[in-house]
C-alpha cells in the first residue's frame, strides 16, 4: 500500500511539473510571438501611414494567436502593469476584431487597455473602422446612464480615429462617428485646407435630410467655411439657413471687393435685400457700388455686358451659330 502511495506522489508531481513546463512553455511562445509581431508593424508602419496603403499582409504571429484568443485574454490578467502588457492589450483589440463575439465591444476594451491612440494606424483602415463602430455602440450604451456618464477615456480616441480618417481621405467616417458622439465641433479644429471642402460637402449632404432645429451640421460647416475665407460658401450656407445674422458675419468678415461683389450678386439672385451700413462697407463708393448690385440695379446692364461679350446682341439663324 506504501508502494501504491509514493506511486502516486510521484505521479502528481510529476504532472505538476508538466504543467509548469507547458505553462513557461506557453508563456516563452507568446512573448517570442509578441515580439515577433512588434517588429513586424514598426517595419510596416512607415508604409501604412501613407494615404494609399493599408495592411494587406497580417504578421504570421498573429495568425498564429488566433486560436489562443481565450488562452492568451486569461494570460492577460495575470500579468504585471508593463510596456509588455500595454502591447499584449493592443494585440488582443486586434484579435477581438474576428474573434470577439458580437456585441462584447472587445477591440474597445483592449483598446482603452493599451496605449490607446497611439500608433493606431499601424492596423489599417478595416481595424480602424470597426473600433469606430464599437464605439458608438459604447457611446450609446453610456447615453442610458440617467444620472451620469462619462466618456473621455473614449473621447481620446475618438480625437486619434478622427485625425486618422482625415489624413486617409475618409471625410465621411471622420463626420459620421463625431455625428454619433455628438463632437461634430472637433472638425473645426481637425480640418485644413485640403480636405475642409469635401469635409463641408459631405456636412451639408447630411443637413438636408435633418428637421429644421437640427442645424448643427450647417453650422459646423459655416465655421469651417468662414475659417478657411471661402466666404461664397460660407454665404450660400447662411442662406441655407435662413439666418440673416450670418449673412451679415460673411460681409463683415470679407475684406475682398470683388468678393463682396459676388456676394451682392448671389444675395440678388436670392432676393435677398438689406441697407449696407458703414461697419459692413468703410469705403463710401465701394459701399454704393455694392448696394446697386445688391438691389439688381445694374442687372440690365450685366446682361447686356454679357451678350456683346459672348456676341449675342443681333439675332441669329441656326446656320449663323452653326458657321461660328
Amino acid at each position: 500500500m506504501r508502494s501504491v502511495a509514493v506511486f502516486e506522489v510521484d505521479a502528481k508531481d510529476d504532472e505538476s511539473k508538466l504543467k509548469g513546463e507547458r505553462s513557461e512553455a506557453m508563456k516563452a511562445s507568446i512573448i517570442d510571438a509578441l515580439s515577433s509581431i512588434q517588429r513586424s508593424i514598426a517595419r510596416k508602419r512607415q508604409g501604412i501611414r501613407t494615404p494609399t496603403s493599408s495592411v494587406n499582409s497580417i504578421p504570421k504571429p498573429l495568425k498564429f494567436l488566433c486560436p489562443h484568443y481565450g488562452t492568451l485574454k486569461a494570460y492577460y490578467e495575470t500579468m504585471r502593469d508593463s510596456d509588455v502588457k500595454e502591447y499584449m492589450a493592443d494585440i488582443l483589440s486586434v484579435l477581438a476584431l474576428t474573434m470577439s463575439a458580437e456585441g462584447e465591444q472587445e477591440s474597445l476594451k483592449y483598446r482603452l487597455l493599451g496605449s490607446v491612440g497611439n500608433n493606431i494606424d499601424s492596423w489599417g483602415h478595416a481595424y480602424v473602422r470597426n473600433l469606430a463602430g464599437e464605439i458608438s455602440q459604447e457611446y450609446a450604451k453610456r447615453q442610458e446612464i440617467v444620472d451620469y456618464y462619462n466618456v473621455d477615456d473614449i473621447m481620446e480616441l475618438v480625437d486619434h480615429i478622427v485625425t486618422f480618417h482625415l489624413e486617409h481621405n475618409a471625410e465621411s467616417e471622420a463626420v459620421d462617428l463625431l455625428a454619433e458622439v455628438d463632437e461634430l465641433t472637433m472638425l473645426n479644429e481637425r480640418v485644413d485646407a485640403k480636405n475642409y471642402k469635401r469635409t463641408c460637402l459631405y456636412l451639408v449632404s447630411l443637413a438636408s435630410y435633418l428637421p429644421d432645429p437640427e442645424d448643427i451640421l450647417a453650422d459646423v460647416a459655416y465655421e469651417i467655411y468662414l475659417n478657411f475665407e471661402d466666404f461664397p460658401s460660407a454665404l450660400r450656407i447662411a442662406l441655407f439657413l435662413r439666418n440673416s445674422t450670418y449673412v451679415r458675419k460673411v460681409f463683415v468678415s470679407c475684406d475682398d471687393l470683388l468678393q463682396k461683389q459676388q456676394l451682392c450678386y448671389i444675395l440678388a439672385r436670392h432676393g435677398i435685400y438689406f441697407a449696407l451700413n458703414d461697419y459692413m462697407v468703410e469705403d463710401e463708393n465701394e459701399r454704393e457700388t455694392l448696394q446697386e448690385i445688391l438691389y439688381n440695379t445694374k442687372l440690365s446692364e450685366a446682361f447686356l455686358t454679357l451678350a456683346r461679350d459672348i456676341e449675342v446682341m443681333e439675332p441669329k439663324s441656326p446656320i449663323d451659330i452653326y458657321k461660328s
